[in-house]
């Protein structure tokens, strides 16, 4: 099975994002994100059909906007996007213990 590519991998996550977040169109997101319905609707749609990337300042525009963390929106698979779905949802003293706990894990099998 072919790789995925970035921007099918970003469209993906943002589609997915959108739903998880009960957003129903594109151009809903793009008034959420401040921008006219024209302008904001043919812009995710853009990310969305992989017509066009998105720089930095968009990726963490989009991501705020989406309420989920920007590794989410970039993650290579659904396991690695669940996983940092749910890290987002502790504090980040229970981050640092976790990272701990896996670093020592890894550790231990080598």
């Amino acid at each position: 099975m072919p790789k995925a590519s970035p921007r099918a991998i970003f469209s993906a996550r943002i589609k997915q994002a959108r739903a998880l977040r009960g957003i129903r169109s594109q151009r809903a997101l793009g008034a959420l994100m401040g921008l006219t319905k024209k302008r904001g609707s043919s812009r995710i749609n853009r990310y969305e059909t992989q017509a066009s990337g998105v720089d930095l300042a968009g990726l963490a525009q989009l991501a705020d906007t989406l309420k989920v963390p920007m590794a989410y929106l970039l993650a290579q698979d659904e396991t690695t996007a669940d996983i940092v779905l749910a890290l987002s949802q502790l504090s980040a003293r229970e981050r640092k213990a976790l990272a701990r706990q896996l670093k020592e894990q890894i550790a231990a099998k080598k």
